[in-house]
């Protein structure tokens, strides 16, 4: 490998998701919580969703041949990361689907089996027509040379696993409370072995789940309640965090048992998890308190899941010990690789602002260049928390997300420039970064602030779909193509 080529077999690919990008042509996805919430109209009052939806979205459910097509000859690519919306393939429940489970001795679930006669019955309840569809996106990619990388939950929850507005106004009268309870989990394996078992022969790696830290902050643990079932209580956060992580081990070995297809030639089932690795400095380095709050926030937000999922450990109190009853390695599963998605620093400072010191803290003012979510653009960082996660666990990683909201793309270049030049710096150093997915590669519905953040490498006009290329198209497809930095 020369001084600016990276190594062979590098997956170059943008990455994307289902609920943000495939409504807009075709038939919208209206039973998962994500749907409920951006269209309560409380929650648009209050200002916690955008009153945009997702059905007026680039429309990729209809349009995916055009955009892989862009993938791979527009920009180069020989990989793209797609997820599959559950609540398409299960709108109806699958909780009478009959499977063996075990419990550990803290009363979390351990083990659950899904047998023969349990995937027969998964088929019947599966709307196989979505089935076929996503089929269909994954052999188009297949076809086109794209190694698909596929995410299995990417956020939404079918709504008969969790009733987004009933558990923010009620949650103890509640019924469907999604990752606070653990039957979630057991219809989590159910729906990875299902998705194994029906996309396997076109799929050889698997992230098992997306950036479960930010679907426990932003959903239980934040004073703006923007992401469903929108709480602000550690109580609630940190049964959500531990169950994520144990689904994630559940799901390892569904997929490990249901998919032994290759599709690539290589393993049949290389899986792994996806978490937002973030840098976090104290806003006054000088300062004991900044620094404190700093390494708190970056132990909680880039060290606990990871902790958790790959090692089994459960730092339940959150004081950075982990305990006898804290440790339970029979939960760590398996973790093929770390999928790290990077965006931007964060400058933490001490302030009190309540009962709890943990949470006695705020994020300073960004002090360089920001982007269109006031993000700084600290291109540093990526190259740290490479460093650290391949120091810290020692595992294969993909950049799995890293992009930049610019709707004046102004600054698309400059930032993809810089950033992969850190991670060429880190595998230079030694780690083992196996692929590069930029985030994103179309303009997509972002969640509860709609289509104000414009990530796309291919720019999209909501009303006629036209998909137009950015700065940043050109620059990428000579990377990709030539496999070497500029």
């Amino acid at each position: 490998m020369s001084s600016r080529e990276f190594p062979e077999g590098f997956l170059w690919g943008t990455s994307t998701s289902s609920f943000q990008i495939e409504m807009g042509a075709g038939e919208p996805s209206a039973d998962s919580d994500w749907w409920v919430w951006v269209h309560d109209e409380e929650n648009i009052r209050r200002g916690n969703a955008s009153g945009a939806f997702p059905e007026n979205g680039p429309g990729f459910w209809e349009l995916y041949k055009h955009d892989l097509r862009r993938a791979r000859e527009k920009l180069g690519n020989n990989a793209i990361r797609l997820s599959v919306d559950w609540s398409r393939i299960f709108p109806q429940p699958t909780t009478e689907v009959p499977v063996n489970q075990e419990f550990d001795e803290h009363g979390n679930i351990m083990h659950v089996n899904v047998d023969e006669s349990a995937m027969r019955s998964l088929r019947k309840r599966a709307d196989m027509a979505a089935v076929n569809h996503y089929r269909d996106i994954l052999l188009e990619a297949n076809n086109l040379g794209l190694t698909v990388f596929l995410t299995l939950y990417h956020w939404p929850l079918p709504l008969w696993l969790h009733d987004p507005i009933s558990c923010r106004d009620n949650l103890k009268a509640a019924s469907r409370k999604g990752w606070l309870d653990q039957s979630t989990v057991v219809e989590y394996a159910k729906y990875a072995a299902f998705a194994a078992n029906s996309f396997g022969d076109l799929v050889d790696l698997y992230a098992t789940i997306n950036e479960a830290p930010i679907i426990a902050k932003y959903g239980y643990l934040h004073e703006h309640v923007h992401f469903p079932p929108g709480h602000n209580d550690v109580n609630l956060f940190l049964p959500v965090f531990r169950n994520l992580a144990i689904a994630h081990g559940l799901g390892y070995q569904q997929v490990k048992r249901w998919d032994n297809e290759s599709a690539t030639g290589k393993d049949p089932a290389t899986v792994g998890v996806v978490s937002v690795l973030e840098q976090y400095d104290p806003a006054d380095p000088e300062n004991s308190e900044d620094r404190n709050a700093a390494e708190f926030n970056r132990y909680l937000w880039n060290e606990w899941n990871l902790n958790a999922v790959i090692k089994g450990d459960y730092d339940m109190n959150l004081d950075g010990c982990i305990d006898p009853d804290e440790r339970m390695p029979h939960q760590a599963k398996g973790c093929d690789f770390i999928g790290a998605d990077y965006y931007l620093r964060e400058r933490v400072r001490h302030k009190v602002k309540g009962s709890d010191p943990r949470f006695n803290h705020e994020f300073a003012p960004s002090q360089g260049e920001t982007s269109d979510t006031g993000w700084e653009i600290y291109p540093e960082g990526l190259g740290n928390v490479l460093r650290w996660a391949d120091e810290a666990y020692g595992l294969p990683i993909y950049v799995t997300e890293n992009g930049v909201a610019d709707a004046q793309d102004k600054l698309r270049v400059k930032y993809l420039l810089a950033h992969l030049d850190q991670v060429h710096e880190a595998i230079k150093d030694g780690v083992d970064v196996r692929g590069y997915f930029y985030w994103s590669l179309l303009d997509n519905y972002s969640w509860f602030s709609g289509y104000r953040s414009r990530f796309g490498l291919f720019s999209v006009d909501m009303t006629t779909k036209e998909r137009r290329p950015t700065s940043g198209v050109n620059i990428y497809r000579r990377i990709a193509t030539e496999n070497k930095l500029l």
